[in-house]
């Protein structure tokens, strides 16, 4: 996703960079006449330009941006003023309203266009949380299955509650990462956070509850002891690691 992401604000740079020099023929054009027919090309290769880019990627304000080209709100479109000359405009308009007109859609335009690679990022950051929730709700129901199989086998109960921990886990850091909170360690000299570390972030920027902190610290005690045969591990509190497990990665999102 950061690669793409890279290329398509890259692509939006050059863009803009295009419409820098759009803006400058268009003030060309109002103050001596003399900008066709290089406006003209210009502004469409800058035009069509984006609105593939924006097309391509289902962006939500492509309407938006379509209207400021045709101009249905305006004396006059942004597409009569990059193609006509300044006495073709003042044969019937004002001319000093229509260039207020055209910067005002122009402005709105480019910053349809500069927001991109923001709702992109946005919406591949939410399917990734969806995702998670999905993979975790599998997980889940395998660790369901693994914990009615295992009857009074200790090795499946121990798996059960491993697979559930797996599941919580990495969804509790996804969610981290599609809300694109910065976990703080503890201790600071930490090289990777810990799920402690997320459940502790996740109260102080309001995520979670404390309350909610302190059962998803109870459920991860029993995961733990799952994975490790010294300890001693209960059907119980397997069962509700898997129960409230899933329901809580449900509602963290």
């Amino acid at each position: 996703m950061h690669t793409r992401l890279v290329q398509i604000g890259e692509r939006v740079k050059k863009l803009d960079k295009l419409a820098d020099e759009v803006a400058t023929l268009v003030k060309r054009q109002f103050d001596i006449d003399q900008a066709q027919p290089e406006l003209s090309q210009k502004g469409e290769m800058w035009y069509r330009g984006a609105r593939e880019l924006l097309a391509r990627y289902e962006f939500s304000g492509l309407n938006d941006f379509e209207e400021c080209y045709a101009g249905r709100s305006y004396m006059r479109g942004m597409h009569s003023v990059i193609h006509e000359t300044r006495a073709e405009i003042a044969r019937f308009s004002d001319v000093y309203e229509v260039r207020q007109d055209f910067d005002r859609q122009f402005r709105e335009a480019r910053g349809l266009v500069n927001s991109l690679v923001a709702e992109i990022e946005s919406r591949e950051l939410l399917a990734a949380s969806q995702l998670s929730l999905v993979l975790s709700a599998d997980e889940f129901d395998t660790a369901r299955h693994l914990f009615e199989t295992a009857r009074n086998d200790e090795a499946f109960l121990r798996a059960s509650g491993v697979v559930a921990r797996v599941a919580l886990e990495r969804h509790l850091f996804t969610v981290a990462d599609s809300r694109q909170i910065q976990i703080q360690v503890n201790p600071p000299m930490k090289k990777k956070p810990e799920v402690e570390d997320v459940l502790t972030t996740f109260v102080r920027q309001n995520v979670i509850t404390a309350i909610q902190k302190s059962e998803l610290d109870s459920l991860l005690k029993v995961a733990n002891n799952c994975a490790h045969p010294k300890e001693a591990v209960n059907a119980a509190d397997v069962e509700r690691l898997i129960k409230r497990g899933k329901e809580l990665a449900a509602i963290i999102s």
